[in-house]
């Protein structure tokens, strides 16, 4: 009996500790909702600042073109009293065509920023749904601990049912010993 009570409290303390670390090491570590709230965080940044980028582009672009059309006026109303029909000519397609090859290169590199952010958008959001199905895998702590609570409580209870087994036996052995006793003092 002594043996019996023993075992089960050395196991409880076992439980106990092993449970105290489980714990332990669930307060020190960051929880799947944190890591997914840094990553969703992480990508609103990135699309808010190439959403910044791409509108100073814009104004950029919106400038230069009223620029270039302020100068075009002013020049082409000076070469209209200076130069030729011809020389006006060749001045005006050279600055359009000098204008067109620069917004060319600029609404390329454009493209060439989106397609990287694109890349990059779409690499964070599959590590995301990594994450979210690495998560769907591996039982929350509390699951792990009602696990263990219910081992706990089973293996307490059989202890316990077989201990009770034991007394009852006990006592019917000791009563019939008390029995054959008493039938033997008679005879």
């Amino acid at each position: 009996d002594k043996h019996d009570i023993q075992a089960l409290k050395d196991a409880h303390a076992k439980h106990v500790k092993e449970l105290a670390g489980i714990k332990s090491a669930h307060v020190h570590h960051a929880t799947i909702e944190e890591r997914v709230n840094y990553l969703e965080k992480l990508l609103g940044d990135s699309a808010d600042k190439h959403a910044k980028e791409l509108e100073a582009l814009k104004a950029a672009h919106a400038k230069h073109t009223a620029d270039l059309g302020r100068h075009m006026k002013e020049t082409g109303s000076a070469l209209m009293h200076h130069a030729s029909m011809g020389e006006r000519l060749n001045y005006v397609e050279k600055l359009l065509g000098d204008s067109a090859d620069k917004h060319a290169a600029e609404l390329q590199a454009l493209k060439d920023a989106h397609a990287k952010h694109g890349v990059a958008h779409s690499k964070v959001a599959k590590e995301l749904e990594a994450l979210k199905a690495a998560n769907m895998h591996h039982a929350t702590v509390a699951e792990r601990i009602d696990y263990l609570e219910k081992l706990l409580g089973d293996s307490a209870d059989k202890h316990a049912l077989e201990l009770q087994s034991l007394k009852d036996a006990h006592d019917k052995h000791s009563k019939e010993v008390a029995s054959m006793k008493a039938m033997h003092h008679h005879h």
